[in-house]
């Protein structure tokens, strides 16, 4: 197999880190002290508890699945198999 001489991958890999290579570099931002941020996992930690609502609201109630799987399992037995009853298909 011979080789190609083509630049066209070169141009395509240094044009593809030209827009790459901007997202290494470090932000020139002044960091947050340990104490903002210590205090910040701590709010982060605690909101969740803050906010929570118990599991079985009164306002929400979900209904029963029950009657949707008997309308999915009802929907593919008249589909697959009391279709193949009503057009059974050419008999060879």
């Amino acid at each position: 197999m011979a080789r190609s001489s083509s630049a066209l991958p070169v141009v395509l890999l240094a044009l593809a880190a030209l827009f790459v290579a901007p997202a290494f570099v470090p932000s020139p931002a002044p960091r947050a002290s340990p104490e903002a941020s210590a205090a910040a996992v701590t709010a982060g930690a605690l909101l969740p508890v803050l906010t929570a609502q118990p599991a079985m609201a009164e306002d929400y109630m979900m209904p029963p699945s029950w009657p949707f799987l008997v309308v999915f399992l009802g929907g593919a037995f008249a589909l697959l198999v009391a279709g193949n009853f009503i057009f059974p298909g050419e008999k060879k």
